[in-house]
């Protein structure tokens, strides 16, 4: 049976004037709602939060994942998990000295862990507690840099982690993050990647019209993976 390429949209990304009938659309189609929360400080921009995720707690029935590109991912836990977070993913420079008890951490509120690498970030330095973790993001550019291209050796970098978890038979999901668009969709998932990432250059971006926006991008995705 062909493999499914799961999609998480970000939904910081929704039009403020149509935010209701977006985010409606996508938590009926969509497997996971990405959401960046952003300090200004780790990344140089702002973006929704903790609050927003409240408030979409109670309105949407599809996972949420809290991508933390924050400098202390740790003052953003409870929150996060108070928020109705599925998963929460910080990234892997920001608990190397305590990585262990952030993610165990964040599996004692009732979540699911995830950490993010950014390209530079070498495989080795998760690999201990790799056995720990339910969701790996490969960045397939620099955190917090629009417009980017893709870095491609991300792609060797995923295979890479499919490796290690054949290795290892663990069971992670493995996900891409960045500069998302239907000319990467092919050769992240001959990598083997399981979800991407969805920001306004592979859906918003398409189309006004978030269901025609949608359509375009299904279709992009199904010609890839054929």
């Amino acid at each position: 049976m062909k493999r499914k390429l799961l999609t998480a949209p970000s939904l910081g990304c929704c039009d403020l004037f149509e935010m209701e009938k977006q985010v409606k659309f996508i938590d009926r189609h969509a497997d996971f709602l990405h959401i960046d929360i952003k300090d200004g400080n780790y990344v140089r921009s702002f973006s929704i939060g903790p609050d927003f995720m409240k408030y979409m707690k109670n309105v949407v029935k599809t996972p949420m994942d809290a991508h933390l590109m924050v400098k202390h991912p740790q003052n953003f836990l409870e929150m996060c998990a108070e928020a109705g977070a599925a998963y929460i993913t910080p990234h892997t420079d920001c608990i190397e000295s305590d990585a262990f008890v952030t993610i165990n951490k964040i599996k004692s509120l009732g979540c699911k862990a995830g950490v993010a690498l950014n390209p530079a970030a070498p495989l080795e330095s998760i690999i201990y507690y790799l056995p720990l973790l339910d969701k790996v993001t490969i960045m397939i550019v620099d955190a917090g840099y629009a417009g980017q291209k893709v870095i491609t050796q991300m792609y060797d970098k995923i295979r890479a982690l499919v490796k290690l978890r054949e290795e290892m038979k663990l069971e992670f999901l493995i996900e891409a993050d960045g500069s998302m668009n239907g000319d990467v969709y092919a050769p992240l998932y001959e990598a083997g990647v399981d979800v991407v990432v969805l920001g306004p250059p592979a859906l918003w971006n398409k189309n006004a019209d978030i269901e025609k926006a949608w359509s375009i991008m299904e279709q992009e995705i199904e010609a890839a993976v054929k």
